[in-house]
C-alpha cells in the first residue's frame, strides 16, 4: 500500500501542490484502520519526500511531512464511517471535507517546519501566513478536496465489495 501511495505521489510530482498521495494514504487508512494507515502514511511519505525529484527537504520539514502523512493515514481509519456509510452525495461531501481539512492541517505543519528552518530571517507569522497565501496552498487544498471527493468514496466502496467476496 505504501508503494502504491508513493507511485501516485510521483505520478503528479511535476505539478506543484496537485497530488494523489494524500487521497491514497487516507484511503489506505480507511481500508486497514488507523494504526496501519498511520504506518502506511509514514512509510509512503518517508520514501516520497526522501527521494523527491525536487530534492530532499531540510530535517524539520521532512519530519513534518512524515507526521502530516501519519495523521492522514490514521484519519482515514478514524473517519472511515463518514466516507463509507450513508447516501452517496453525503459520502462525497464528507470525503471532500476531510480532504480540505487534512490538507490545511498538513500545510500548517509544514509551514511551521519551514519557520523552524528559517526562523532567523523571518517571523513565525510571515512564514506560516505567507505559506498559506494564494496560489499554491489554494491549489493544494482545492486539488485534494476534489481528489478526496472523487477517489475516496469510490475506492472505499470498491474495497468493501472486494472484501465481501
Amino acid at each position: 500500500m505504501a508503494a502504491l501511495c508513493v507511485a501516485l505521489g510521483y505520478a503528479l510530482a511535476s505539478i506543484p501542490n496537485v497530488e494523489l498521495i494524500s487521497a491514497a494514504t487516507f484511503t489506505c487508512g480507511a481500508r486497514s484502520g488507523a494504526r496501519r494507515g498511520a504506518l502506511v502514511g509514514a512509510l509512503a511519505e518517508a520514501v516520497f519526500a526522501g527521494f523527491n525529484p525536487q530534492g530532499v527537504s531540510p530535517p524539520p520539514l521532512y519530519a513534518a511531512q512524515i507526521l502530516g502523512f501519519t495523521l492522514l493515514g490514521a484519519a482515514g481509519g478514524w473517519l472511515r464511517p463518514l466516507v463509507a456509510r450513508g447516501p452517496w452525495p453525503l459520502r462525497i461531501i464528507a470525503a471532500g471535507a476531510c480532504g480540505l481539512s487534512l490538507t490545511l492541517v498538513y500545510d500548517v505543519l509544514t509551514n511551521i517546519a519551514v519557520w523552524v528552518t528559517v526562523r532567523e530571517s523571518a517571523t513565525f507569522a510571515a512564514v506560516v501566513l505567507g505559506g498559506l497565501s494564494f496560489p499554491f496552498p489554494f491549489a493544494h487544498a482545492l486539488g485534494n478536496t476534489i481528489a478526496f471527493a472523487i477517489v475516496v468514496p469510490s475506492a472505499v466502496r470498491a474495497i468493501e465489495r472486494w472484501r465481501r467476496r
